[in-house]
């Protein structure tokens, strides 16, 4: 027989076999987490681009108003003119209304849900 100590053949097949299961175990794990983050920011990315392209396709509207006409607010060619419907041009545009609208109350409507 030989002077040297019998090796164990299964201790030592089976601590390699764990290392590469640990390894192998430890590969995934990586692969798996980077798969996840770009289909986090492939998501990401995909929801801005919709985005920008909802907002390009539709526009909001916009509201211009201009201030109501007060004495105070007329030029002074204005007031110094007689205010008869006769010396109005029907092209001179719109004209106040004799009086302003009042609100309205109106009831709010409640509607539940049923058969």
């Amino acid at each position: 027989m030989s002077p040297q100590a019998p090796r164990r053949p299964s201790i030592e097949a089976a601590e390699i076999a764990g290392r590469r299961a640990v390894m192998a175990r430890d590969a995934g794990l990586r692969r798996i987490s980077r798969v996840t983050r770009r289909v986090i920011v492939g998501a990401v990315a995909l929801s801005g681009g919709l985005a920008v392209t909802a907002a390009n396709a539709f526009h909001g509207h916009t509201i211009v108003t201009s201030p109501p006409v007060t004495p105070a607010t007329q030029p002074s060619s204005a007031t110094t003119q007689p205010s008869s419907a006769s010396t109005q041009s029907p092209s001179s545009g719109l004209e106040a209304p004799a009086q302003t609208p009042a609100p309205t109350p109106v009831q709010p409507v409640v509607v539940s849900g049923g058969s």
